[in-house]
């Protein structure tokens, strides 16, 4: 995390690559107050391209004084995608300009000499495009969760979720719940259909999110309708070697594609879980799945994430299709740890709008990175483009996004299991405009 970023708001902080841009750079604090009629040197170079030629390395300095907002204003050349440095240096006339110097004789404006700031220069394909950050597989009260929906919900948005999938077994009635909350729906936080599958049998496990209906209860409501579909996807399975079970991985393809009928995302669950020391699905079974293409995310976040992780990478250089996603399956959040509700893993979806169709679209076409959060930094895989966007959007944008949910966050677990007042709702919704307020200067459109 970089830590000047309570200290400095620098707007935009991503701006269209090969264009020139302007940028302003507000201080957040009497401390880090600029004064007026001093010049301050900004120092900028991107990180990829700045020792392309040693000899001539593309190094620019900018001498302003501030504005009458108190702010520096530059305008810069951003070469290429990638991540720009961006460099306060103070002048030795400002350090030394408070006449106040405590027992060490130190100015206190000497603690704050130089600040490194970041702005990140998209492509054109991908300019207009937000990280949101979101929970694919977690469970409540509903089936085998600790939490209620409230606390689960409430939880996850005071670390910073913009949107959550509830994937109760067998049930999307957890899901259902957290989309009627008073406080949920006037938070803009998204929340999702979710349900973990085990059709026919709990020997099967699979998430479907996203969709407009539940694959379970069309199992359960339509048995003989889908046993039958199962065994026309059997017939199409003479591809398989002998030890993979053509009836058992028909039931996985049905309800991957069951998901994609009700519009919705399939992602395979845990494929590395552990269960009486050795894997609940074969690998084998994995690796069909991956080779063929039958689900549209891997979740590669779960126990043994770096097996799962060397997995995906492998299937991907044999033309696996696959998008990555994390998740942390949880059965209980925490409601005194904001930073890290629960251990695990989460889903950063690049798209335009934090809304049903546009983080589903992200999801199946790979717009999205895996962040395993239970190690500090956090790590992220993915596709090379978007895990360089993710890294500076946590570095950057999203320990200051977290901690204007905290608020909301706590108010939906508090308050929301119940009819919230007036007044409860109407700090749940001025927290909503702050967060779209800082989300529009941060990234510089809607």
């Amino acid at each position: 995390m970089n830590n000047n970023i309570f200290n400095y708001a620098i707007y935009p902080s991503v701006v269209p690559a090969d264009t020139e841009s302007e940028i302003a750079i507000h201080p957040l604090g009497e401390n880090t107050a600029f004064l007026q009629g001093i010049s301050y040197t900004v120092e900028v170079r991107g990180v990829e391209t700045f020792c392309n030629n040693y000899a001539k390395l593309p190094w620019k300095w900018y001498n302003v004084t501030p504005n009458e907002n108190g702010g520096l204003v530059i305008r810069h050349h951003f070469e290429g995608e990638q991540r720009y440095v961006v460099k306060i240096v103070r002048p030795e006339e400002d350090i030394l300009a408070t006449p106040h110097r405590d027992i060490t004789n130190r100015s206190k404006r000497g603690c704050n000499k130089d600040a490194v700031l970041n702005v990140y220069s998209l492509g054109s394909d991908l300019y207009g495009l937000k990280g949101y950050k979101g929970e694919l597989h977690c469970h409540s009260y509903e089936s085998d969760g600790i939490q209620d929906v409230a606390h689960t919900v409430g939880n996850y948005r005071s670390a910073g979720y913009d949107f959550i999938a509830i994937t109760d077994h067998y049930i999307t009635m957890g899901s259902e719940k957290a989309a009627l909350l008073p406080l949920v729906k006037e938070s803009g936080m998204l929340t999702l259909l979710g349900e973990e599958c085990h059709v026919p049998t709990e020997q099967i496990h699979a998430v479907h999110i996203g969709g407009n209906a539940s694959v379970n209860a069309y199992y359960r409501d339509h048995t003989e309708e889908s046993v039958a579909e199962m065994e026309s996807i059997r017939a199409e399975l003479d591809y398989l070697p002998e030890h993979i079970d053509k009836t058992d991985y028909a039931w996985r393809v049905w309800i991957a594609r069951k998901a994609g009928e009700f519009e919705g995302v399939s992602i395979l669950a845990h494929p590395h879980w552990l269960w009486y020391d050795t894997y609940f699905m074969a690998s084998a079974i994995t690796k069909q799945l991956l080779k063929d293409n039958i689900y549209d995310a891997m979740d590669i976040t779960d126990q043994e994430a770096d097996t799962s992780v060397a997995l995906w990478a492998e299937m991907r250089s044999m033309g696996c299709q696959t998008s990555v996603v994390g998740c942390s399956d949880s059965h209980e959040s925490s409601s005194f740890d904001c930073l890290h509700p629960v251990r695990g893993g989460y889903t950063l979806a690049f798209a335009a709008k934090n809304e049903r169709l546009d983080i589903l679209s992200a999801i199946k076409s790979g717009q999205c990175v895996a962040v395993n959060a239970d190690g500090s930094p956090e790590r992220v895989q993915g596709p090379y483009r978007f895990v360089k966007f993710a890294r500076f959007l946590l570095d950057n944008y999203f320990p200051m996004h977290m901690r204007l949910c905290r608020g909301q966050g706590v108010l939906i677990a508090d308050c929301d299991s119940s009819a919230p007042s007036p007044a409860i709702t109407q700090q749940v919704g001025a927290a909503k405009e702050l967060i779209r307020d800082f989300s529009r200067k941060f990234y510089g459109y809607e």
